[in-house]
């Protein structure tokens, strides 16, 4: 976060525009300052420049449409982020316990109560391994891609929730964003990586998963039936010829093929355009201000499915309001992100309604 100090030294802000914009208006305020201004170069050449400047006199700077036509708004706070060092203790330490978690999660799905056995909780390392895996891996593709742009970002940092408090062993990873990212490019390639990155692993884990598991008659009564999606369906019926479950029969899914497909829950949830999560970041990338009316018609959509379809679309929607549907703009919020990443967004949108679980999960007593 910017720290605002209206005592700080005034702005010179004609150092800050010099050769990059023509300064049309200007209003000092108590803890800010104003500028509208007629860019002379492409905003995100000179954006880079401006933020430089702006630091070196200790300031924050936006970049913003005006209401005029062919002028910008820059607006300057004082005080600059801070650089902290990674907390790598924080994060290894997350790390081992949720592999722990997902250990224990794993033994139990192979029927193993490893409240009595604790020994035998390595037995559930092929699930680990695959769950942790593709949520690393989508981690990953968020953080090499920040990097590779100078994003503001943390490690990530593991969440673990052992059974039976969950029957994944973890709430996933996050990524801290510790300033606004530079621009909607920015935005769109760190959002969208994740996604990507977890599930050219995930897909390929899934066929392996079931290529191990067998199709058989569906219990009666004390088992746990995963949610289709259409992504799914379509796996099945490459491995098995045939759309499953159907005529009483069902594949009977192994610890890889359950954990890959936990993956890709996890995937479709998180490509929803709402807020923070990865899919509101490419929608603010590509509709700013107005994904925000995207962000509401989600979670409209997941409180239908919640009460016709499956409650856990409700508690889906709850972390989504909650977490603030609204999404922050970044430092330069001028900059477009061009017809190659649209049509990757286009992409992302078929992916979403590919992976889409009206009912995730159905408990049969």
């Amino acid at each position: 976060m910017t720290i605002t100090d209206p005592l700080a030294a005034p702005l010179d802000i004609q150092t800050v525009v010099a050769d990059l914009c023509t300064v049309n208006q200007l209003q000092q305020q108590p803890t800010m300052v104003v500028a509208v201004v007629t860019p002379l170069q492409a905003t995100a050449t000179i954006f880079p420049i401006l933020q430089i400047r702006a630091q070196m006199q200790q300031y924050s700077v936006w970049m913003r449409q005006s209401d005029l036509q062919g002028r910008i708004e820059l607006v300057f706070l004082p005080g600059v982020p801070p650089k902290n060092p990674p907390r790598w203790i924080l994060a290894l330490s997350l790390l081992v316990l949720t592999i722990l978690s997902c250990l224990a999660a794993g033994t139990m799905y192979r029927g193993i109560d490893v409240l009595a056995q604790p020994l035998r909780i390595y037995e559930g390392w092929r699930f680990a391994a695959t769950i942790l895996g593709i949520l690393a891996t989508h981690e990953l593709g968020h953080y090499v891609v920040a990097r590779r742009w100078g994003a503001p970002v943390s490690l990530p940092y593991f969440i673990p929730l052992p059974p039976p408090l969950s029957f994944t062993g973890t709430l996933g990873a996050v990524i801290v964003q510790r300033e606004p990212m530079r621009d909607r490019r920015v935005l769109f390639d760190v959002g969208l990586a994740g996604p990507i990155a977890g599930l050219c692993l995930a897909i390929p884990l899934l066929f392996v998963g079931l290529s191990q598991s067998t199709v058989g008659p569906m219990p009666t009564s004390g088992f746990v039936q995963e949610g289709n999606s259409a992504l799914y369906l379509m796996v099945k019926l490459i491995m098995f010829g045939k759309i499953l479950p159907s005529a009483g029969l069902d594949v009977q899914l192994n610890d890889v093929a359950f954990a890959a497909w936990i993956g890709l829950l996890v995937t479709m949830f998180n490509l929803l355009p709402i807020g923070q999560l990865d899919g509101g970041h490419v929608a603010y990338a590509v509709l700013g201000r107005y994904a925000i009316y995207v962000a509401y018609g989600t979670i409209a959509f997941c409180v239908l499915l919640g009460i016709f379809v499956d409650s856990t679309w409700l508690v889906w929607g709850a972390i989504a309001t909650f977490a603030n549907p609204r999404h922050p703009a970044p430092y330069d919020d001028t900059t477009q992100i061009g017809v190659w990443r649209i049509l990757m967004a286009c992409v992302a949108l078929m992916v979403l309604f590919l992976l889409l679980t009206p009912a995730p999960l159905h408990i049969v007593p």
